[in-house]
């Protein structure tokens, strides 16, 4: 196979399914040019950072029209020194509130529990009334 005269001739078996799968793969790895939108969005992008690089000025109107807000790159403002600890202060409030929240739900979960097992209690000590009534009047609950 590795002779070109080679791949072109499937003989045998499923060679014209092969044909048709080589022939499927090489249509869909075909290259494709980029549409004009695509061009012209990263003309425009490309625009608007050279334009933040030259001003401050976060308001950006391209060639085209329209006018576009110029946001720093995320990363730039992780750089600042207070950064890292509001992102530490908001990870601390979060464990706090996720504790909190695990907290109320262990409460309401014993409640729960304690509410079935009083419930059961009540229900088999009704039961246990009935059927004794039931012995009294006679009744053979045993058939």
């Amino acid at each position: 196979m590795d002779r070109p005269e080679e791949m072109q001739t499937n003989e045998g078996a499923g060679g014209e399914e092969f044909d048709a799968f080589e022939q499927e793969l090489r249509k869909a790895l075909e290259r494709v040019d980029a549409p004009p939108t695509l061009r012209a969005f990263l003309e425009t992008a490309i625009e608007a950072e050279e334009h933040r690089k030259r001003t401050s000025n976060l308001w950006f109107t391209p060639k085209r029209g329209g006018k576009l807000l110029v946001l720093p790159k995320p990363w730039r403002w992780m750089a600042s020194p207070w950064a890292g600890g509001a992102v530490a202060a908001l990870l601390v409030a979060g464990v706090f509130v996720t504790g909190a929240h695990v907290h109320e739900e262990r409460v309401k979960q014993a409640q729960a529990t304690q509410q079935f097992e009083q419930a059961t209690q009540i229900t088999d000590r009704a039961l246990e009334h009935a059927r004794e009534k039931m012995r009294k009047a006679g009744v053979d609950l045993n058939q």
